[in-house]
């Protein structure tokens, strides 16, 4: 009964990174920005971080169809930061930036820590031996990036910003038959002391966000050779708060770039033992590039092409093109500086290679 009913375990990690940041040319535009971005170098230092992990889960049959599941993890990261450059907002020669300073601030080293318990609760009931409904109850953390620490901007010398808190409840109902799969979730999730860029360009933690969402999941065997895939979502992610200092009014709003729907569909045609092909479409629903809601990005769809061929058992050619009908569409937009900024997806691609299995 032990081994069947108790998980528990470790994780460990040690990770060394480090982050450089150069500009080789003569900042142009703006008297502000020539005064405040100065060619050279920003930022430059190291990071080194630890993980220590310990989890433990417990699974309780209360009938023969329903079980509870109880766990924690407990989780500990570590950074030991070492700046390489001067500290402070100047130039990488030490000299200062009119307009009071240079945008980019460089901490001096330190060392940050941060603890979290992570409590998980979860329900399972079989209606049939294929059907199940399920809950969980949980509560996550995230500790903060290294660039939110680290990397900052104007004249915040150092932060004191905390894990973002993660508090979520799902519902949802799954199963399938010998061709078929599929699981519809309801879920409901606030966020708490999340992590944003300020006016004063300050790295601050104050943030409260609520998050409601349906997604579905559907998979289906059509014959022997065609196999067709559908996911679909629809959540709004919206401010629940007016966080300080930000002079803006955002409680209630959708938060930027996070799109209502979302949605993707497959066919697979397995021909032969060798040859397989996937047509893919790609939805992206319409989101808000700013906070305040005023300027939308409208959305795209794309169609992928995916071909294989497997050469023998050790090595396999493919051939992939991505957005077949050569889309203009935006890897992400926002809006910046009184534009909309867009990163520019790819056009249409041709990939061709191979893979090696050994």
């Amino acid at each position: 009964w032990y081994k069947d009913r108790w998980t528990v375990g470790a994780d460990f990690e040690v990770t060394e990174g480090e982050l450089r940041e150069y500009q080789p040319d003569p900042t142009t535009g703006s008297d502000f920005l020539v005064a405040t971005i100065p060619a050279g170098e920003h930022y430059n230092y190291q990071v080194d971080a630890n993980t220590q992990a310990l989890f433990a889960r417990y699974q309780w049959p209360l009938t023969d169809a329903t079980k509870l599941t109880a766990g924690a993890r407990w989780e500990r990261v570590q950074y030991d930061y070492d700046n390489l450059m001067l500290t402070g907002r100047t130039r990488d020669d030490g000299t200062t930036c009119a307009r009071g300073g240079c945008r980019f601030s460089r901490p001096a080293d330190r060392q940050d820590t941060f603890s979290n318990l992570s409590p998980q609760l979860g329900l399972t009931h079989f209606i049939t031996a294929e059907q199940q409904l399920y809950a969980n109850l949980s509560r996550g953390f995230r500790a903060p990036q290294t660039s939110e620490l680290y990397r900052l901007q104007g004249g915040q010398e150092l932060t004191d910003i905390d894990v973002v808190q993660l508090d979520s409840l799902e519902l949802g109902i799954r199963g399938g038959g010998t061709d078929w799969s599929y699981d519809a979730s309801l879920y409901a999730m606030k966020k708490s002391n999340v992590i944003f860029r300020d006016s004063d360009s300050f790295n601050v933690d104050n943030a409260k966000t609520r998050h409601l969402g349906l997604e579905l999941t559907l998979s289906k065997n059509l014959n022997e050779q065609l196999t067709t895939n559908i996911f679909w979502s629809y959540a709004r992610h919206q401010y629940a708060n007016e966080p300080e200092p930000l002079e803006r009014q955002i409680n209630g709003n959708d938060i930027d770039t996070a799109p209502r729907q979302m949605g993707s569909a497959n066919v697979q045609w397995q021909f032969s033992d060798a040859y397989s092909a996937e047509l893919e479409w790609v939805h992206m629903g319409k989101y808000y590039e700013d906070p305040e809601n005023l300027h939308a990005y409208p959305g795209h769809d794309l169609l992928n092409l995916r071909l294989s061929l497997a050469i023998n058992d050790d090595w396999q050619a493919y051939i992939r093109i991505m957005n077949l009908t050569d889309t203009r569409y935006a890897e992400r937009a926002d809006f910046a500086f009184g534009n909309d900024r867009y990163f520019v997806g790819e056009p249409a691609s041709l990939y061709a290679g191979f893979r090696a299995t050994f």
